[in-house]
């Protein structure tokens, strides 16, 4: 594994365990499998049912719609928890609960977003494998 992946890996992490996301659920490294896929493709947020939930479904042997299902039982016991109040603070917002539950494409772009300008800061990029 190269430096990037693993601060984007630690990072995303990180960020579920505080959103409230319990680690023990399926959910939970769906989620992680599919905001790492979306920081190395952001193209992949252009048809998450279609592409970016089979993909990782693949890696769990599971369908595209147990991945979502998964996420939202997830995220639901998250926002539940925590009313999603670290995502607040990561983009510095007033400090108040979010007025919905973001959807399973929304978190995975916010998430994916904080962590690849993180990234960008700390001056971690990812290697071209093209080079």
């Amino acid at each position: 594994m190269t430096d990037f992946e693993i601060f984007t890996r630690e990072e995303v992490t990180r960020l579920l365990l505080e959103l409230g996301v319990p680690a023990n659920l399926q959910g939970f490294r769906c989620l992680q499998q599919c905001i790492m896929k979306v920081i190395e493709d952001a193209s992949l947020l252009r048809k998450v049912t279609k592409n970016l939930y089979p993909l990782v479904g693949k890696e769990f042997a599971i369908a595209g719609s147990v991945v979502e299902r998964s996420m939202r039982h997830s995220t639901d016991i998250g926002f539940y928890k925590t009313g999603f109040k670290p995502l607040c603070k990561l983009y510095n917002m007033k400090e108040q609960r979010w007025g919905y539950k973001p959807t399973n494409s929304e978190l995975i772009a916010l998430i994916a977003e904080y962590v690849r300008i993180k990234a960008e800061k700390n001056g971690i990029m990812p290697v071209n494998k093209d080079d």
